[in-house]
């Protein structure tokens, strides 16, 4: 099989097993052929079927071990729906997520006073070095770390108020929307700027994610009126996660 389009030969036998993957052919925990066996099944080398592998490796659908066969991983990642984050009573949108994929949730966090960096501090419209409180958030699905989570609200703004912590107080755990405004700043508008690329090594450790994975990264900031009350960093690993946008389209004027 293999010819003039065989550097693109490991991607057609990564598609294929792919599919018994993702069509429960092969099921989650069964062995995959061993290398010499896929490799007279496709008529290709075994550093094809290597090349292969390592794809499916870092799309999470298979796990090595040295000296090894592959094995088939439970392929279900999660939602998340960002509409569902930014409501009144949001409840728990990252527990639900986790639940729909019969996985349990759980979340750490850590919260404390700090300085506005360059990039936080344009986001939040403040000045450099300017009072924030900064909290990290970990979010677990069976134990296993699924997001990183890092909000800066400005001291200016929450300082003296019931939800100058985020995790304490009144309205500990609730969403953004409903804890601004208890204090008079009703988020009016949250953007979400999302991008691609590959972790840093801290990033990787913590999300516990294979070398090569990449990572989405998505910008939060969010305003009442023009003011800017939060802003975040979140961080997701690609092959565990599906992102689902709705947009509402407002009908057609009445006389039209």
């Amino acid at each position: 099989m293999e010819n003039s389009t065989s550097g693109h030969m490991y991607e057609r036998i990564a598609a294929a097993i792919r599919d018994q993957i993702l069509a429960r052919t092969l099921e989650p925990g069964s062995r995959l052929p061993t290398q010499g066996e896929l490799s007279d099944t496709y008529g290709a080398s075994r550093i094809v079927v290597r090349q292969a592998l390592d794809l499916l490796e870092a799309e999470g659908l298979i796990d090595r071990q040295q000296g090894g066969r592959a094995t088939v991983r439970l392929y279900d990642p999660l939602i998340r729906r960002a509409d569902l984050h930014y409501r009144s009573e949001p409840g728990a949108p990252f527990a639900d997520e986790a639940i729909a994929t019969e996985r349990v949730p759980r979340y750490s966090y850590e919260t404390k006073p700090d300085r506005a960096g360059l990039e936080t501090a344009h986001r939040l419209k403040i000045s450099v070095g300017d009072e924030v409180m900064r909290t990290d958030y970990v979010s677990y699905a069976n134990d296993e770390p699924r997001m990183l989570t890092t909000s800066y609200e400005p001291l200016a703004i929450t300082r003296g108020t019931p939800i100058e912590k985020p995790e304490e107080g009144p309205l500990m755990g609730a969403g953004i929307v409903d804890r601004f405004t208890s204090i008079g700043l009703r988020p009016t508008e949250v953007r979400e700027r999302l991008h691609s690329r590959m972790p840093r090594p801290s990033e990787a450790e913590r999300l516990q994610i294979r070398p090569g994975t990449p990572v989405v990264a998505i910008v939060r900031t969010s305003f009442s009126g023009n003011t800017p009350v939060e802003t975040a960093d979140i961080l997701l690993a690609a092959n565990q996660y599906k992102l689902e946008y709705t947009t509402k389209v407002a009908p057609l004027p009445a006389d039209s």
